[in-house]
């Protein structure tokens, strides 16, 4: 309880932390290329989160500050934009439980080149300190995103790997499969899109569909949908998760450094026992963009 309510604190603390910041001004740099609670009846691996894209893809806006730029490449899962997410997931309600929990996650965002080709490697790496279950390190996934530019924006695909903690009651530790994805800019301030991400194994067999929404309101600030996981259970042969929400979040500088701020309220509407019923997600990210 205690452990929670400071997260909850931290995490406010952090946005207005942001407001004070945000008369400062906007982050340097040039204009980057594009980079990136399931039912307890089937555990759902730590695949969650927005991914970057290629110097190829890339279409530079005409006009509008490096804060509003950054802010674009943040908002989009197909950007290639270094970054470092520290990710404060308060669980303020569960289905069926008279508990809440918090959970952190360490979610770094890599973009490099292969065989002349742009590539996004991202590590999720979540550890539960409170809330219903066991708590310590969880399943920790891994992903590699290979973006090709098209004419009507940016489509990505590639491998997605989940390994489980040793005390989860998987039958499978280890689980892979196909992510697909692309993002279509609809006019300088909406980017809109659509991800998908699937992981099978022994016992594992689930898919993921996040939708990609982002306006940019100017000054660094964005209005998106937020990290919205919505899972099927083919094992089940039902949804286990339908979140809805939004994410308000802003580009700025800490001490010269380029971050993002942000809030994501979320409410889940599938009804399960155990299941997160409503949570708060506040992110400190540092972006890292290429000279």
């Amino acid at each position: 309880m205690l452990v929670k309510r400071i997260a909850a604190v931290v995490g406010i603390a952090s946005l207005l932390a942001g407001l004070a910041f945000a008369q400062s001004p906007a982050p340097g740099g040039r204009t980057q290329p594009p980079a990136p609670a399931a039912g307890s009846q089937a555990p759902v691996p730590a695949v969650s989160g927005q991914a970057p894209a290629p110097a190829a893809a890339t279409q530079a806006p005409a006009g509008g500050s490096d804060a509003d730029e950054l802010s674009r490449q943040a908002t989009d899962p197909t950007a290639s934009l270094m970054a470092f997410n520290f990710i404060n997931d308060v669980r303020t309600s569960f289905y069926g439980v008279d508990d809440d929990g918090f959970e952190f996650r360490f979610q770094p965002v890599v973009p490099f080149r292969a065989w002349k080709t742009s590539n996004i490697l991202r590590l999720v790496v979540p550890y539960q300190m409170d809330g219903p279950g066991n708590e310590g390190l969880k399943s920790v996934s891994i992903f590699d995103l290979v973006v090709l530019p098209q004419k009507w924006g940016r489509l990505g695909i590639g491998p997605v790997m989940s390994l489980a903690e040793s005390a989860s009651s998987a039958e499978s530790k280890f689980s892979i499969g196909p992510a697909v994805g692309g993002t279509h800019p609809v006019s300088k301030k909406l980017n809109v899109g659509l991800f998908n991400q699937n992981l099978f194994g022994t016992g594992v067999a689930i898919s993921q569909l996040q939708p990609i929404i982002a306006y940019q309101l100017g000054s660094g600030w964005a209005l998106s949908a937020g990290d919205l996981q919505y899972v099927y259970d083919w094992n089940l042969e039902e949804w286990v998760s339908l979140p809805i929400g939004f994410q308000i979040g802003k580009v700025l500088k800490v001490a010269g450094q380029p971050m993002r701020l942000s809030v994501n309220p979320q409410w889940n509407l599938k009804d399960i026992t155990g299941a997160n019923k409503a949570k708060i997600v506040f992110t400190a990210t540092v972006l890292a963009p290429a000279k």
